[in-house]
Order: structure tokens, then C-alpha cells, then sequence
């Protein structure tokens, strides 16, 4: 690297960094309006273009100011948009400029399957992609269409880093937060050129030799990296108690963390029955419903022509679209404070472009750029150049259940006929005497928790019995279909302390 770019680099990572200057009254001016967008990015260095993703599977790009109409890419036939899918975020490398590539995250038709996709800036027209893509990455998201996560982002070690949620449903029914051996509920880092997994290579890194690099998240739907320093913020969606926003400092960037949930949600004691005194990595801010429903992730703010907002976390509530930032410190955030600009429905996320300039998407149709006065000078991206430090020690007790927790075998009795009173019949049996916890939800509605013990290699029938309203609605669906899917959960401890966890989908029809 010649003196000169190292001097360049060196004043823009000044300019990254500087302190916030005299108060001001940033405004927010409009990009364009779109088919429900959900995410903007640019390319590194590349300061005329900033592309936006809409739900249904479009992306369009903004050059210079103005929309184009026609779209860089069209993939809406293979994206699936129940619930809280669709196609969520996109993500370019650092080597965009000669590698062409990018990535996309969604969820695909026909079944919501989490996948980031490959695709080639056109040769001919930089405003194109070539439609055929590569699957890099997939995971299947089977019964639930939310809790998807919805972020990927090329972190400062230049690895592809995805955010998952924990399966849907509740109290992550699926139990997938805590279990290493799963992607869901977790934050990936992967090197997305082909390699060791097929679609993508695992960093030799990793902690687990998989593509998992920390656990214990619900529905971690927006994070993102200062481009200042590197540091890692991550907006997590909290169940019904407490909204959360995590942050880790690099060059540590959270390997093998333990977010906490469903252990904890923010700094309370969460649903789940998790190990006393695991080393969980608290939040730094939390949020108390009901005043706050459904955090929105944002950024650390670099541009140097907001300076009332200049090195603060800007962060939203969805649905109030209220903007505000804080100043982002160890071991609790500080300074939380209103952004001073306006409310913004449906708030879905909070962008920024190659130079650093700031935008806020709403799905109502709106990308809007944050700027105080004429927009704010560019600051390209400088690379920190981030390595990771040493594993830590393994944890005192493993995440997930060893071969000496109870194991229990789920099935159906009585055929799988539901009666009159909707309830169905299941069967258990335990390899060892235990107690077990049962939870269950068959259209939609939950079953009353059963508690009860099992005795070794006995078989325990037990009825799963919904409220009034729910034998109506449960009645209601079996008219409408042949055979409707229960779920049920079963966590067995033993006498010894140790906890197993199983869950089947069972078919049961009208008796």
C-alpha cells in the first residue's frame, strides 16, 4: 500500500470516528417510493448507486438521485411472502468492483426455506444482474412464517454474516436458541465462495466447525457493523416482555457467545428452563413492552454532516416509527434520546449508502435519506482489518442435552381422531423415569401444558385439552380440512438434573 493511500484511508477512518459537533436539526428527504421496500445497500466505492429491496423479490436501483425502472434483478416467482417472509436484505463484498458477485437473503418458494443466493452484476449493463443465481446457503424453516432473521452483512474480516431466527411460533417452541448443533436461533459467519460445505466454505475459525458463531438469539431481524470501528450491533425482536439490542466490541465480534434467549429477553428472566449461571452475553439496552412491540435494528451513524447524530446507534419501534439514538458503551448503553426527525410508519430498517449516508425504509413504499441542510459530504469505507482472538474455554455445561438426558418417544393414540371436545390423545415413553413438560399447538391454537412424571419404559397416554374457544376453532379447521398438524414439545428431566428435549408433527383428523 503506497504512503499516500495509507494517509487517505488513515484521514477517512479520522473522519469515521469524529466526535458529534454542535446540535442540529436533521430532516429526512425522499429517495423514491417503492413496492413495499425492506432493505437499501450500496456497493463499496461505488457513490452514484444505491440499491433497494422489495418484499416480493425485486430490486431496483437508484443512480444519481433517480430511480430506474427497470429492475437489477426479478426473482419474485421464487420468493415466498407469508407472514414475515420474502426476500429480506442483500449484501456486496469487499472485492465488488472486480468480482461482480453479490448476495442476496430470502425466503424461497415453495416452503419458506432460508437461502442466500449468488448473483453476477451483468457484463454489459452495471444496472443488471444476470438472473440465474447459485444457492450458497439453505435452511429449511418448516410450519412457521416468522422469526426468519432478515440481515446479511460482509463484516470487517471480509465473511458473509447471517442473522437466523429461532424457527417461530413462541418461547422458541422449537427449541433451536440454545442447541450449537442447529442454525436456527443463531449468528452464521461464512466465507460464501464454494468450499468445505458444499455452497460455502466454514472460516477455520469458527468455534463450532460449522457456520455457526454465536447462539441464543430470537429473531435478530436487523444488525449491522460501524463502518468506524468495526463494532457489532444486533436489534433483536423480543417475545412479549423486552426488546433488546446486543453489542460486542471488536476485534472479539461475539465467537461463541450466548445471547440468552429463551433463557433470558433483555436483562429479565426469560420463558425458557435453561442451566443456571451459563455466562450469557447481556444486552446493552432493553425495552419494555407495551410502550415498545417490535425493535428495528439500525446503524451507528459515520456521517460527519449529521453532527447531532454523528457516532450514535440510531434505532426504531416498527410500529411507531419514532426514531432514536444512544450512545453505545460497555457495560450499558447511554445518552438514549429522540433523533429529532419525523415518524416514519412501519419502520423496517435503516441503511446507509457507499459514503456513509444514512436512509430509513418503510414497507408502507418509502426510502427516505436523513441529512441536515445540503447532504453531507462521502467518506468511503475503510477496511479495519479485524482478526479474531483465541476460543475461549468451553462453557462448564454443554448447550445442549449429552446422551445421558432422558429421551422420550412421541406418538399418536386412538388412531389420531380427534373427538368432540377437540382433544387429542398422545402417547409417551420414556427410556428412563422422569418428568416431563408437554406443550402442544394444533391450528393455530395452543393445548394446555400437561406436567407429569413417566416411568421407566411405560407407555403414558395423556389428553391435550384446549379452551372453549379453541375447540371451535380446532372444529372449524377440521371442516375445512381432512387432517390438521400437531405439534407437540415434550421436555423430560431426570432425577440427576439431566433435561432432554424432542419435538414430532403429528397428523390427527375428526373422530
Amino acid at each position: 500500500m503506497s504512503r499516500i493511500t495509507s494517509a487517505l484511508l488513515a484521514l477517512g477512518l479520522v473522519a469515521l470516528l469524529a466526535p458529534a459537533g454542535a446540535a442540529a436539526a436533521p430532516v429526512t428527504v425522499p429517495v423514491g417510493t417503492f413496492d413495499t421496500p425492506m432493505y437499501v445497500a450500496s456497493p463499496p466505492r461505488d457513490t452514484s448507486r444505491l440499491f433497494v429491496v422489495e418484499r416480493s423479490g425485486v430490486i431496483r436501483v437508484v443512480r444519481d438521485g433517480t430511480p430506474l425502472a427497470t429492475p437489477v434483478l426479478d426473482i419474485s416467482s421464487q420468493v415466498n411472502v407469508e407472514g414475515e417472509r420474502g426476500l429480506l436484505s442483500m449484501a456486496f463484498p469487499p472485492d465488488y468492483e472486480t468480482s461482480g458477485l453479490f448476495y442476496v437473503y430470502l425466503a424461497a418458494e415453495p416452503v419458506g426455506q432460508l437461502q442466500v443466493r449468488e448473483y453476477h452484476r451483468s457484463a454489459t449493463n452495471p444496472d443488471r444482474a444476470d438472473p440465474t443465481g447459485r444457492i450458497v446457503w439453505r435452511l429449511d424453516h418448516p410450519g412457521e412464517t416468522n422469526h426468519n432473521g432478515g440481515t446479511i452483512a460482509f463484516g470487517p474480516d471480509g465473511m458473509l454474516w447471517i442473522a437466523t431466527g429461532d424457527g417461530g411460533g413462541g418461547n422458541d417452541v422449537h427449541h433451536n436458541a440454545q442447541d450449537t448443533t442447529r442454525q436456527l436461533g443463531k449468528l452464521l459467519r461464512i466465507d460464501p465462495l464454494p468450499g468445505n460445505a458444499g455452497g460455502y466454505t466454514v472460516p477455520a475459525d469458527n468455534p463450532y466447525g460449522s457456520a455457526v458463531w454465536a447462539a441464543g438469539l430470537r429473531n435478530p431481524f436487523r444488525f449491522s457493523f460501524d463502518r468506524g470501528s468495526g463494532d457489532l450491533v444486533i436489534g433483536d425482536v423480543g417475545e412479549s416482555a423486552q426488546e433488546e439490542i446486543d453489542y460486542v466490541r471488536a476485534p472479539g465480534l461475539a465467537r461463541a457467545a450466548n445471547f440468552g434467549w429463551p433463557c433470558t429477553e433483555g436483562l429479565i428472566a426469560g420463558p425458557g428452563a435453561c442451566t443456571p449461571g451459563q455466562p450469557y452475553v447481556e444486552p446493552v439496552f432493553d425495552l419494555s413492552h407495551p410502550q415498545w412491540t417490535a425493535l428495528t435494528g439500525g446503524v451507528v451513524v459515520r456521517d460527519p454532516g449529521l453532527p447531532s447524530l454523528v457516532g450514535r446507534y440510531i434505532y426504531a419501534d416498527y410500529y411507531d416509527g419514532v426514531t432514536r439514538s444512544l450512545r453505545l458503551t460497555l457495560p450499558r448503553a447511554t445518552e438514549d434520546r429522540s433523533a429529532g426527525l419525523p415518524t416514519v410508519n412501519n419502520l423496517v430498517a435503516f441503511g446507509e449508502d457507499a459514503c456513509g449516508h444514512v436512509y430509513l425504509v418503510s414497507n408502507d413504499g418509502t426510502v427516505d435519506r436523513v441529512q441536515d441542510g445540503a447532504i453531507g459530504p462521502c467518506v468511503l469505507r475503510p477496511t479495519p482489518g479485524i482478526t479474531a482472538p483465541p476460543l475461549p474455554p468451553p462453557p462448564a455445561r454443554p448447550l445442549i442435552p449429552d446422551r445421558s438426558s432422558p429421551r422420550v418417544r412421541i406418538g399418536l393414540a386412538r388412531h389420531g381422531r380427534v373427538g368432540r371436545h377437540a382433544t387429542p390423545r398422545i402417547t409417551l415413553t420414556a427410556n428412563e423415569t422422569c418428568r416431563v413438560t408437554v406443550t402442544a399447538r394444533v391450528a393455530r391454537v395452543k393445548l394446555k401444558r400437561v406436567r407429569t412424571p413417566l416411568r421407566a419404559g411405560r407407555r403414558t397416554i395423556l389428553r391435550l385439552r384446549p379452551n372453549r374457544k379453541g375447540v371451535k376453532r380446532i372444529h372449524t379447521a377440521l371442516r375445512r380440512h381432512r387432517r390438521l398438524t400437531l405439534i407437540v414439545s415434550v421436555t423430560a428431566r431426570d432425577a440427576a438434573g439431566n433435561t432432554g428435549h424432542v419435538q414430532r408433527r403429528l397428523k390427527v383428523r375428526r373422530g
